[in-house]
């Protein structure tokens, strides 16, 4: 199967650790097709990195660049080692709901490719050694083994932080939410005071036809009484 996607650098995303300093690394992802693909990374470690963006659609011969950093420094000589999972598939049209779109995707179509981190200081030693895991920038086919996709299962979503338009968005819509609760309550404080007034109005009517009818009772007993 054709790759979707092209992705820089293809075996180690390589982060730079500094003394009390978050440490960074940038993925790009090219669109190799004649089609929009929508992508979705993945990590074994979510609490440790921040990805923006996490997910997002790549237009036709276009590059999306990947921000990633550690939520916390690293120390240069600490175990290193998480990988990431870069996932894509053709999306089916334009502003579409990518967390509704990745949830109930069909696995069969979407092609996935791991990478691996580490601490660029250990570079030297890193090129020596060869890794075990599933070899690098492999695409999983839909007919991968049992051992592959049980991999797969290891990456987990990676949230995103929130940023101060998130924020500010989260108020408004608590704000609203509120205005919304107390129109309700104001329209049900209505709505009973009109059920009230119109009970006290309809038993004002009763007790008006009651008093003609009294009246008009008296007036006949009187003038059978009169003659």
């Amino acid at each position: 199967m054709q790759g979707l996607i092209e992705i820089e650098p293809k075996q180690f995303l390589e982060f730079e650790a500094e003394e009390n300093k978050l440490a960074h690394a940038q993925l790009s992802l090219k669109n190799l097709t004649q089609q929009d693909v929508a992508f979705k990374i993945k990590t074994t470690t979510p609490t440790l990195f921040q990805v923006k963006p996490s997910v997002g659609v790549i237009n036709i011969n276009q590059t999306q660049l990947i921000e990633i950093s550690t939520s916390q420094p690293i120390k240069a000589d600490a175990k290193f080692d998480p990988k990431f999972q870069v996932n894509a598939c053709f999306i089916d049209f334009p502003d579409q709901d990518l967390t509704q779109f990745w949830k109930n995707r069909d696995q069969s179509t979407i092609q996935s490719q791991q990478i691996k981190s580490r601490i660029k200081q250990q570079n030297a030693q890193q090129d020596a050694q060869s890794f075990q895991s599933v070899p690098d920038s492999k695409i999983l086919d839909s007919n991968a083994s049992v051992s592959q996709q049980q991999e797969s299962k290891m990456f987990k979503s990676v949230i995103e932080p929130k940023s101060e338009k998130d924020d500010q968005i989260k108020q408004y819509q608590d704000q609203f939410e509120k205005l919304q609760q107390e129109y309700l309550e104001f329209r049900k404080k209505i709505e009973a005071e009109t059920q009230q007034a119109q009970l006290k109005k309809d038993k004002n009517n009763l007790s008006i036809s009651q008093l003609l009818l009294a009246v008009v009772i008296a007036l006949v007993a009187g003038y059978f009484i009169g003659n």
